[in-house]
């Protein structure tokens, strides 16, 4: 009776476990999305901080970034992504990132006396020349 019960417990797990692999989201979709437009807004801002991007390029950028998460939303509002959707959400976002690209290298300076942001490094900042902690020993 004990070897049954034994057996049986096995089979469970040897079915139930790959089960549970199966059921996982495909790709961990959402969470690439997730971290590729957390990195977009962060090199938006850090554009915007160090004078590289314009507030009007910021503005143009941040709203291409809501009309793709607009536009996300309206493709799973049925309730799943087609291969054609997961298709256009990539293209767009792919754009978007060159167009941050672009944008940041085009030398159009918000402040053209602050230069690369070198002067606009604080002393608690872990880059600034004389008090970051990469000068520490």
């Amino acid at each position: 009776m004990m070897k049954k019960f034994l057996l049986l417990c096995a089979a469970v797990l040897l079915v139930g476990l790959p089960a549970n692999a199966l059921a996982q989201r495909r790709n961990g979709d959402d969470r690439i999305y997730s971290n590729r437009r957390y990195n977009d807004r962060a090199r938006i801002r850090r554009g915007v901080r160090s004078g590289q991007l314009t507030r009007e390029e910021a503005r143009r950028l941040r709203e291409r970034e809501l009309a793709n998460r607009t536009e996300r939303r309206g493709y799973r509002s049925d309730g799943t992504l087609t291969r054609e959707e997961r298709r256009e959400i990539r293209s767009d976002e792919r754009q978007s990132d060159r167009h941050i690209r672009r944008e940041i290298r085009d030398d159009d300076r918000r402040d053209r006396r602050r230069g690369n942001g070198y002067y606009r490094r604080g002393a608690g900042s872990p880059s600034h020349p004389v008090f970051g902690r990469r000068n520490r020993n």
